[in-house]
């Protein structure tokens, strides 16, 4: 029995090395292999080439539901200011290189109001967990004054917390995101003694207040997000962008925590500091840019990389199971004939006469733009041709002698197909399942183009459907916004050419008629 399997495993590899001898003379056939082997490798390796997430992308590294958005806006590929010389291209800038505190030298530390101990104390120090996020680290603040010291005269001691920052642009920001997160644990219950926060920009001699925040110790933590939406605000001329960048130069990022002892209990308190961060939102981002998404802009090149995966996953899907429904019709039909065969051709003949676009809009409508629903839909449409050239095939080797001999010889129906007809047909099963993958990649992305696409999914169709979209509403030109549209467009017909250029080849070996003698 193993010698059996051996011998069999050897003839297959055999069958398959003078397969391969003669396939790799193709060269366009080889060409087609080294694409898809390409466009294989993104799509399984799609989450290593970009850190972010296709659909509802964000840095990392922050609170749950805090997450920035990777830009403001419809961003150009962060290389037009190298290619195009545009020196007013910014791009995002974060302040905190470790808005994480994983080591303690992030922020110069300053503390205190005038006092110094035994009236009360204070101190500022770098704690490995605490009252972190993920345990990774934090600012650790603690305060200290007896029933019986006096409070500070002025009745506040500060912490400040401060950066210096080189920006490098020569144009302000499109808009400014802060976030910062106080904790408070392992303290007296004081009421009356509230906490306040401030953030300040200093360029030169000037100060900006950002951020003035106050909480009365009521909740045990508080995390604060902020953003300036490009609007004008109190205290300044024009934006806070405008006012404050308004050349390259070296500013101060200044975290100003404020405690308001104005009363005579005792009090032991302490405050975890953590995430405290500023980005400067630019106007370019990454190697393809951002979409015009409203909710959170989406990197063009990772939904570009994802696009892969449902490419892949539509057009194999849909080809092997339309060709394995065609070769079944089309097995059954050509060799049992009768009435099995005109019921069978009839409702074929029937789906073939029907407009293919119109009804898969109509299927995709009724039954939900999900992207499984569109790979059913585009196999029940799919199998329909390749049935009647299957049907072709077996009505001729049916009538063949070696047929004839091993019904005389008593094989079954069933062992027939299997053992004589299938062998004989296989060929261009394999050549079919090349050719129709590009057609199931084509119809997915028509059907996303006309919004008819799964939005939980990111496909090629997808990006060309919110180009057009967006496009309406901000009227503008393919030729400017050409990164959004031409890649996918590009990856859709590069992937398809690839198959298509596989079956040609297959069917140049595969096809006695096509087949050249050596």
């Amino acid at each position: 029995m193993v010698s059996t399997y051996m011998r069999r495993a050897s003839f297959i590899f055999e069958r398959f090395r003078g397969f391969w001898s003669e396939y790799k003379r193709s060269k366009r056939g080889l060409l087609g292999i080294i694409i898809i082997v390409f466009f294989g490798v993104v799509a399984v390796f799609a989450p290593l080439l970009s850190p972010y997430d296709a659909l509802d992308p964000s840095y990392p590294g922050f609170y749950p539901a805090q997450q920035p958005r990777l830009a403001e806006k419809l961003s150009v590929p962060i290389w037009y200011k190298t290619v195009l010389g545009d020196e007013t291209l910014s791009e995002n800038f974060f302040v905190v290189d470790d808005n994480e505190f994983r080591s303690n030298d992030i922020f110069n530390q300053q503390w205190g109001s005038g006092h110094t101990p035994p009236q009360y104390s204070v101190s500022v120090e770098y704690s490995g967990t605490g009252g972190s996020h993920n345990d990774d680290g934090c600012v650790q603040i603690t305060y200290k004054r007896q029933e019986t010291e006096a409070a500070p005269t002025d009745g506040k001691v500060s912490v400040t917390l401060s950066k210096s920052f080189d920006y490098p642009h020569l144009t302000s920001p499109q808009s400014l995101w802060m976030h910062y997160s106080v904790s408070v644990q392992n303290r007296t219950p004081i009421p009356s003694l509230p906490l306040t926060a401030q953030i300040n920009l200093v360029k030169g001699s000037e100060s900006f207040k950002i951020i003035d925040w106050r909480n009365d110790l009521t909740s045990e933590r508080t995390i604060g997000r902020w953003k300036h939406d490009r609007g004008v605000s109190e205290g300044f001329v024009g934006t806070i962008e405008e006012e404050i960048f308004t050349e390259a130069g070296v500013y101060t990022y200044e975290f100003v925590l404020t405690i308001l002892d104005e009363g005579d209990e005792e009090i032991d308190l302490t405050i975890y500091v953590d995430n405290l961060q500023m980005i400067a939102y630019g106007k370019a981002f990454g190697i393809l840019g951002t979409d015009a998404n409203e909710k959170a802009p989406r990197d063009l090149f990772t939904m570009l990389l994802y696009g892969t995966r449902i490419s892949f996953l539509v057009g194999l899907l849909t080809a092997f199971f339309g060709v394995l429904i065609g070769l079944t019709v089309g097995l059954v039909s050509g060799y049992v004939g009768g009435l099995v065969d005109e019921v069978l051709m009839r409702f074929a003949d029937f789906l073939l006469v029907l407009p293919s676009l119109p009804l898969l809009i109509v299927l995709v409508i009724v039954l939900g733009p999900s992207i499984w629903n569109v790979i059913g839909v585009l196999i029940f449409m799919g199998w329909m041709g390749f049935s009647r050239t299957v049907r072709s095939m077996v009505l001729s080797l049916r009538e063949r002698p070696f047929i004839e001999s091993a019904k005389a010889a008593g094989a079954g129906t069933f062992y027939i197909i299997q053992r004589h007809i299938v062998p004989n047909v296989f060929a261009v099963v394999y050549i079919t399942l090349a050719t129709s993958v590009p057609g199931a990649i084509l119809a997915e992305a028509s059907l996303a183009w006309l919004g008819l696409g799964d939005v939980n999914v990111p496909s090629w169709g997808m990006m060309l459907y919110d180009f057009g979209r967006a496009n309406i509403a901000l009227v503008k030109s393919v030729g400017e916004y050409w990164f959004w549209v031409i890649p996918p467009g590009i990856a859709i017909a590069t992937m398809a050419m690839a198959f298509i250029l596989m079956g040609f080849s297959l069917d140049e070996i595969l096809n006695p008629r096509l087949r050249q003698r050596r």
